[in-house]
This record gives structure tokens, C-alpha cells and sequence, in this order.
């Protein structure tokens, strides 16, 4: 009942806090603030309390291959944008998505080549990442319709609710690889891309392929930390790297 009770309550208060941050700090800010683990982090933590240390351990290279797939929606979303409005653009990223992940599924990486794969694929897409267009008169900002915040909250509290009930079916490899699967991304691209246009969009979504970097490795430092600490300690721990290592991508990637 604890366990149900935090799903039923953390995951609706983070969605709701990372949409006033972006909307109080822009796109950017707003982009790397929501690719912290806000929702792979406290899936993660279900997955051990339900599942046990073991499953949750071993659902970290699988969490790494959805994070690579993460980076393909990320990115095509941010190109297709350019061309398409958002209920095409995002069918085309999800299958991005799905495609990227079976792709990787097949190869059997290891923790160490698919954490590599991960940062590679990351910083490659920010190299090719697409430009804004240049906008001669700039677009009005638009009013965010009531029920947006409420609906954030409500598909992200149903995704954790999902994929931690299916996750003894599912298995830790394909459980972890739809733990990142974009929930929040896709709400901030689609409610971004539809308010203000595709240059917003293109900008939100490059912050969060930013804070990608550290979110990556927090994941990573997991499979090592909780074999030795509480998982409170391990969180704790990794958490600090994380933020870390986005202070210091913001100042080098920006």
C-alpha cells in the first residue's frame, strides 16, 4: 500500500514541478532539467522493493538501450519538427524508438559497451543536432490550455504504474529498456511543439539530449553501487554525479 501510495503521489509532483521550471526558466533549463531521473529513478526503485536488488541490477543494461533509444527519439523528433505538426512527427520518433531498441536488444551488449554506445550515441547527436530556423518575425507564445499540467501528471503516473506492474511478465532487460522510455519527453515536445512552434521544441529538446550525459551515468554507477550501499545511499550517491556532470555539460555542449 506505501508502495502505491508513493506511485500515486511522487510521479504527479515531479511532472508538475519540472513543467513550472521550464516555464519559469525557458526551454533550455527546463530540457536539462527534466532529463534528470525523475521517473527512471523511482522505477528503478519499485523494481527493487517489488522485484528485488537482483532484478533491479540486472534491468540497468536494458535501461542503458532504452536510453540510446531515448537519443533516437530525441533526435528525430527534434528534425521531423522542422517539416511535420506533432501527432506525425511523434508517431515517426516512437517507431525511432522501438526500432532502435530491437535493433540493440539483438547485439547482447555488455554493461561497459552499452554504457559506451550510450555516451557515444548521445554526443554524436548533439554534433549533428538540427539548427532552429532562423524566424524573421518571432512566433507569440501561447497560453498553455488548463488541463495541461494535470494531464502531464496523469500520463506519467499511469506509465510507472504500467510498466512496475508488468515488470515480473516483462523481465529486467525489456523492463529496463521502457524505463526510459519517453514519457515526459514526449509530453514536453508535444505540449512545446504545439504552443510554440518547432524552434522551441528543437531548443527543449536539446537540453534534455544534454543532460542525457549525466543521466546515462547515473544509471550506470547503479549496478555498481547497490551491491555495496542501501539503495537510498546508492541514489544519494549517483544523484551527486549526475548533477555534477551537468553543471559541466551545460558549460561545455551549450
Amino acid at each position: 500500500m506505501n508502495i502505491l501510495f508513493f506511485k500515486l503521489t511522487m510521479m504527479p509532483m515531479v511532472i508538475g514541478m519540472i513543467t513550472l521550471v521550464s516555464r519559469k526558466w525557458g526551454n533550455s533549463v527546463g530540457g536539462i532539467i527534466g532529463s534528470m531521473p525523475w521517473v527512471a529513478g523511482p522505477i528503478l526503485v519499485f523494481f527493487i522493493l517489488e522485484q528485488g536488488t537482483a532484478f533491479g541490477i540486472h534491468a540497468i543494461p536494458g535501461i542503458l538501450t532504452g536510453v540510446v533509444s531515448l537519443v533516437g527519439f530525441c533526435y528525430c523528433y527534434a528534425l521531423v519538427s522542422k517539416y511535420l505538426n506533432w501527432l506525425p512527427t511523434l508517431l515517426i520518433s516512437y517507431t525511432m524508438f522501438v526500432v532502435t531498441a530491437l535493433l540493440l536488444d539483438m547485439l547482447h551488449l555488455s554493461l561497459w559497451s552499452i554504457y559506451g554506445v550510450a555516451i557515444f550515441s548521445i554526443v554524436a547527436a548533439l554534433r549533428f543536432y538540427p539548427v532552429p530556423a532562423i524566424e524573421t518575425t518571432p512566433r507569440q507564445r501561447a497560453k498553455p490550455p488548463k488541463y495541461d499540467i494535470p494531464f502531464r501528471m496523469l500520463v506519467a503516473t499511469l506509465f510507472v504504474l504500467a510498466i512496475t506492474t508488468l515488470a515480473k511478465a516483462l523481465g529486467p532487460t525489456w523492463s529496463g529498456i521502457l524505463t526510459p522510455f519517453p514519457i515526459i519527453t514526449s509530453i514536453l515536445a508535444i505540449f512545446t511543439h504545439y504552443l510554440q512552434g518547432s524552434n522551441a521544441t528543437i531548443t527543449i529538446l536539446r537540453g534534455i539530449m544534454i543532460g542525457l550525459v549525466g543521466f546515462t551515468t547515473f544509471l550506470f554507477l547503479q549496478a555498481f553501487l547497490l551491491q555495496e550501499f542501501s539503495v537510498a545511499m546508492s541514489f544519494f550517491l549517483a544523484f551527486l554525479v549526475n548533477s555534477l556532470i551537468n553543471l559541466a555539460a551545460v558549460r561545455l555542449l551549450r
